[in-house]
């Protein structure tokens, strides 16, 4: 026995050495002349190895943007940030990299390794650009503006009943209330009402918990975790072996994704089969009767794209709102400028599309998606089949770098929205900026907002959010923000301080409190 295990460990220890040998060997080879991305400027460690950019993420949380950014500092417009990814800060490369329609763009693995369970199968996480084209294409037409403004009375109906709730529940109490989460309220009972025909009834409810945010931050917060350790994912699996095992926020994440959401598909098939007839159309119900493949209408699928699309159409909406709430608050004159424009257009009973038209209210919107980001961190995409060549300007002198098919390139909203040359004094909430400028300056900053990225696989939800945002700010400005403080919250904790996917303030903020007086 005692020779067995000699033997078993000497091999264990062989394994061990071989294990570390190859990974000595592929960093030398990331670092050589021969890598195809030699020739691209960056920090050596970053390119031989994904452990600098595990150290940023992994271990300090979220951190690794704030370090590209002063990658470009040093290195200039193009860097290398990890063994095969590129990152871009020149707004001019943005349609090559996020390349529209006739040019195929793959998503990157590495990227893709946070997103776990079925949430996998849904559009935002598959990878090839052919399969993507099939999911995507089945719901485009549920977010047009055309199918947004059929939806208008109902988020018009919502956002009132969040003043009404706030009105009742804050004002008699005198207590601070966390703002994102009602907020987080209005865009997930909008959302889910349009995927399955019923909202989840967050703005009914007596109050503010339970709701969408506590999932979703439980998937967010797991984002590195999966991303740099990703044999995690088996555990996503086997989640009611778990789900009472992990953290809270984990464990409701769990719970959700793999439990309650395939089953809200199934009550939408059974309803379907039985002829239910619904007051409004749902998205999931016409999935169902789409002429998508019936292996992408199984439960465990749909149910990871009604994840995706509740999770997408409510955190970023909910925090663009909070953003502004924070910003309105503590900008009085900014405030008054915005009530006294949407006072005189009687704007409670605009349309959607007449909002838009109100110049500061534009501005605003505009501003705030500017620093609310969307989502913050990168967001790589795939040339799989094009040589493309990069020119640019690096203190003072030209650059120019090939770059190979098959390599991830991708850009960062908190570095982009931050440009200095485009956007003076980047970090203030300026809503003038937008207004009274020439026509070529107002488009260089249009081209520079990258809140919901561009190209094919833009934002889907992009419509529904214009429309949230518009009607949400006008009825909380003219109904409620006059009676509104701000509680023991200041524009800190909303400042981009570091990212899970999306940003996130100071890690000692106690989030956007309000208080109604």
């Amino acid at each position: 026995m005692a020779l067995e295990g000699i033997l078993a460990l000497s091999t264990v220890i062989r394994l061990i050495g071989v294990y570390v040998a190859y990974h000595i060997i592929r960093a030398l080879y990331n670092i050589s002349p021969f890598h195809p991305l030699s020739h691209i400027p960056g920090p050596k460690l970053a390119a031989a190895t994904w452990f600098y950019e595990a150290w940023f993420d992994l271990i300090l949380g979220g951190m690794y943007t704030n370090e590209i950014k002063r990658m470009h500092e040093i290195y200039g417009p193009v860097v290398r940030i990890n063994p095969e990814e590129l990152h871009f800060n020149d707004i001019a490369f943005v349609d090559e990299i996020y390349a529209g329609k006739g040019r195929k763009r793959d998503k990157q693995l590495h990227f893709l390794e946070f997103v776990a369970g079925p949430i996998r199968l849904s559009a935002f996480s598959t990878a090839g650009h052919d399969l993507h084209r099939i999911r995507r294409n089945a719901v485009n037409k549920f977010f047009s503006r055309a199918s947004i403004a059929r939806l208008e009375s109902l988020i018009k109906k919502l956002a009132n009943e969040l003043c009404d709730k706030i009105i009742r529940l804050e004002t008699n109490t005198g207590k601070p209330f966390d703002i994102t989460e009602a907020y987080s309220c209005f865009t997930a009972d909008v959302i889910s009402s349009y995927c399955f025909g019923e909202s989840f009834g967050f703005l009914k409810q007596k109050n503010w918990q339970p709701n969408f945010r506590q999932p979703l931050y439980g998937a967010l917060k797991s984002t590195y975790i999966f991303r740099f350790l990703p044999f995690m994912n088996v555990f996503i699996h086997i989640a009611p072996l778990f789900a009472d095992w992990v953290t809270e926020d984990l464990g409701v994440m769990l719970k959700e994704s793999n439990e309650k959401m395939p089953a809200r598909v199934r009550n939408s098939k059974k309803e379907r089969e039985a002829g239910v007839k619904q007051d409004r159309p749902s998205i999931f119900t016409a999935l169902l009767d789409s002429s998508l493949p019936e292996q992408e209408k199984t439960d465990l699928r749909l149910g990871g794209e009604g994840f995706s699309m509740i999770g997408a159409g409510t955190e970023t909406t909910a925090w663009t709102l909070s953003v502004t709430t924070v910003y309105l608050l503590t900008q009085p004159e900014t405030l008054a400028r915005l009530t006294k424009e949407l006072q005189d257009a009687d704007a409670l009973n605009l349309p959607w599309f007449a909002l838009e038209k109100l110049p500061y209210l534009n501005a605003v919107v505009t501003e705030a998606l500017r620093l609310s980001y969307g989502v913050s961190a990168r967001l790589p995409r795939i040339a799989t089949n094009e040589n493309l060549l990069y020119r640019g300007e690096f203190q003072g002198r030209e650059v120019e770098y090939a770059i190979p098919p098959g390599t991830p390139m991708g850009m960062s909203n908190a570095i982009n929205h931050h440009n200095e040359e485009v956007f003076p004094d980047s970090h203030k909430f300026r809503p003038e900026r937008w207004l009274d400028i020439e026509e070529s300056e107002k488009h260089r900053m249009e081209n520079s907002l990258t809140s919901f990225s561009r190209g094919s696989r833009q934002c889907l939800g992009m419509n529904l959010a214009y429309c949230n945002m518009y009607v949400g700010l006008a009825t909380m400005t003219l109904r409620l923000f006059p009676r509104m403080k701000l509680y023991e919250t200041d524009v800190e904790d909303v400042k981009y301080h570091h990212d899970f996917l999306a940003p996130a303030p100071k890690s000692d903020s106690k989030g956007v409190r309000a208080i109604m007086v």
